[in-house]
């Protein structure tokens, strides 16, 4: 009976943080109450509380909750980069953006922590750790330009810190383009031409352009 009672309160908490996730990310957080979350839900006002303290925790919890693709696919790209960086590079970023255009939750998770999120009073807290995502997101693009540099594929005077923001940019707006108007695009099919124009661009680049 406490095993089940346990698996009970867990599926009640994972209903909560997924209907807050659904209404967030659709509404914005100042439009959705705690205690319409619990409604929605199927569950008392009381079971909300017991499981989260306010909407701060609830955020909290879901952002624990965010497991973004970027470091997994750079993580997975870490060897292939000794071969070619800016092939791991293009890979990297390819395989980022497909879960991003793939998976609901994902989707959801980015529009509720990082798509207007300026206009969130809530997250506002939150804010230096939002920013240091992107700041991570953005390093990871540097560290394959700076091998990219090292194989000679890059001209050796190219402002490294300029093509990771640059890069950066590109990704994060393709990313916002498509929330914003998901039927506009494919965000899988856009992602070959953007990151062919991204990378072979790279390849050309003068050195006096930035």
């Amino acid at each position: 009976m406490v095993r089940r009672s346990r698996e009970e309160a867990e599926a009640t908490r994972k209903g909560l943080l997924d209907k807050a996730l659904e209404l967030f990310a659709a509404e914005g957080t100042e439009a959705v109450t705690m205690k319409r979350i619990a409604a929605e839900a199927g569950v008392t006002h009381g079971a909300m509380y017991w499981h989260f303290r306010n909407k701060k925790d609830l955020l909290e919890q879901l952002h624990i909750r965010a497991h973004w693709p970027f470091e997994t696919h750079y993580l997975d790209q870490r060897q292939a980069v000794q071969q070619d960086a800016l092939e791991a590079l293009e890979n990297f970023l390819r395989a980022a953006l497909a879960d991003f255009s793939r998976n609901t939750e994902l989707q959801c998770l980015y529009r509720l922590f990082h798509y207007g999120r300026g206009r969130s009073p809530e997250l506002a807290e939150m804010a230096p750790r939002l920013d240091q995502e992107l700041e991570t997101w953005r390093d990871f693009i540097h560290y394959f330009l700076k091998q990219a540099r090292k194989q000679k594929q890059l001209r050796k005077k190219l402002d490294l810190e300029l093509l990771s923001d640059s890069l950066l940019i590109a990704i994060v707006g393709a990313i916002d383009l498509w929330l914003t108007a998901p039927k506009r695009f494919d965000l899988r099919q856009q992602t070959d031409y953007l990151l062919a124009m991204q990378i072979q661009g790279l390849r050309v680049l003068k050195s006096s352009m930035v």
